[in-house]
């Protein structure tokens, strides 16, 4: 079965350190790939989609701008059309 679409999902941390930035990161990149024997272990719900696949699309790293960290990360989701 192939995918009719790509969702993208995009994720900030903003922190006061770089540290807390890649923490937080950590964090959402674990929970978003976070699988068990019977698939994600926390399924996202795409209204009228079922979600195939999740990947890791783009992570930029961490950036600061008058003092305030980000951490963007993209997060891409292979779906199809509920039958």
């Amino acid at each position: 079965m192939s995918a009719d679409a790509r969702i993208l999902y995009q994720v900030t941390s903003v922190a006061t350190t770089a540290e807390q930035a890649e923490w937080m990161a950590d964090k959402v990149r674990a929970a978003f790939m976070a699988r068990t024997e019977k698939g994600p272990t926390y399924p996202i719900a795409a209204t009228g989609y079922v979600v195939m696949s999740r990947e890791v699309d783009k992570e930029e790293g961490v950036t600061v701008a008058s003092g305030v960290y980000s951490y963007v990360q993209r997060f891409a989701l292979e779906v199809t059309t509920l039958a």
